[in-house]
């Protein structure tokens, strides 16, 4: 076997459940730590004990954090399994994606993604999935830690230049552009990419960022709930972490519909229409020909139900009916009455 090479379980179920289907939890979330008014090199690293200890791996179990410092015990996630796999899960209701809100950050674009994001969270900024294998997938977006290059690796890259940032990984920095944990050595990169076998196939991975985040997607471990806890904890205290989660995350999508829009011909065309193929390949449920079939009927209405049907799996009808609810709403509004996907409000630089 190549040292890159890594064997993993054949079960290579990855987001099987959409976020949405999970239960949203009401729990509080912890107050903000006073703002610090030294340099960031005052910063103090939060420290957590995890509870319960020991090794309570049954499905629903609770966990939580309590913070060393102020005594404050706050929800993680509890235990998610599916098939073989089984780790940390949080959508918590305390913070929600407001899309007319982001209107004034990222424009017209607000309104395209949020179908999706509906699908991937319904809009809750804090959405956690470690049971996958993914190993960790953060946000409203639903940002895998896996794929090198794209997702949640690119999203990391600038959090940890935000001054919070110290806060929470203090380790990590980033060096000519790459992703890398302080050591006693030096820095260490988090982004070599690794073969790793996945079912019948094979994928490259981030397998030292995966396993800085969560060390297995096969059993719940300490260091995904102190990742779990943290982000949350992140995203509550600093109006900059959420900020950059969706500039980053419309930046992600953009660049993959824009790669997109020549093969389907979506440039003037209407923007539901790129919502839905946005949607289909960010999910990854459909085909190019089933596509290309579908955007080629002749009127509006029967290419977006065409579309709201292709699911090659046979198994993500919940999505598809979420899908298809916003991007209805979007039509009832007028959201994109005057403006033509590639062009004006939704143009692609």
């Amino acid at each position: 076997m190549e040292d890159d090479e890594l064997v993993v379980s054949g079960d290579d179920v990855l987001r099987g459940i959409d976020a949405s289907e999970i239960e949203g939890d009401d729990q509080p979330l912890p107050e903000p730590a006073a703002a610090d008014a030294g340099s960031p090199a005052d910063v103090v690293p939060v420290k957590y004990k995890v509870v319960p200890e020991g090794e309570p791996q049954e499905s629903g179990t609770e966990y939580s954090v309590i913070d060393l410092e102020t005594g404050v015990k706050s929800f993680a996630g509890k235990v998610l399994k599916y098939g073989s796999r089984r780790g940390l899960s949080r959508a918590s209701n305390q913070l929600i994606y407001d899309r007319f809100a982001e209107e004034d950050e990222i424009g017209a674009w607000a309104h395209f993604m949020w179908p999706s994001v509906i699908a991937e969270s319904n809009g809750r900024y804090i959405s956690i999935n470690a049971w996958d294998r993914a190993h960790f997938t953060w946000g409203f977006y639903q940002l895998a830690a896996h794929t090198p290059g794209d997702n949640l690796i690119l999203l990391m890259r600038e959090l940890v230049n935000l001054p919070s940032a110290r806060r929470f990984f203090p380790d990590l920095t980033v060096i000519n552009g790459k992703l890398a944990r302080q050591s006693d050595a030096g820095p260490v990169t988090l982004e070599k990419e690794y073969e790793v076998q996945v079912g019948d196939d094979k994928e490259m991975q981030l397998v030292d960022f995966m396993t800085y985040l969560n060390p297995s997607s096969f059993r719940l471990d300490e260091r995904e709930v102190l990742t779990a806890a943290k982000f949350a904890a992140w995203a509550n205290e600093d109006s900059s972490m959420r900020a950059t989660t969706v500039r980053v995350s419309v930046e992600i999508m953009k660049r993959k519909i824009r790669a997109r829009a020549g093969t389907f011909g979506l440039i003037g065309r209407r923007p539901e229409l790129a919502i839905w193929i946005s949607d289909m390949f960010h999910q990854g449920r459909g085909s190019t020909s089933q596509a290309k079939a579908a955007l080629a009927l002749p009127t509006f209405a029967e290419q977006l139900d065409a579309l709201s049907r292709i699911d090659t799996t046979g198994k993500h009808s919940t999505r598809l009916g979420s899908v298809k609810r916003s991007v209805r709403i979007l039509l009832d509004e007028n959201q994109f009455s005057n403006v033509r996907f590639g062009e004006g409000d939704l143009s692609l630089p």
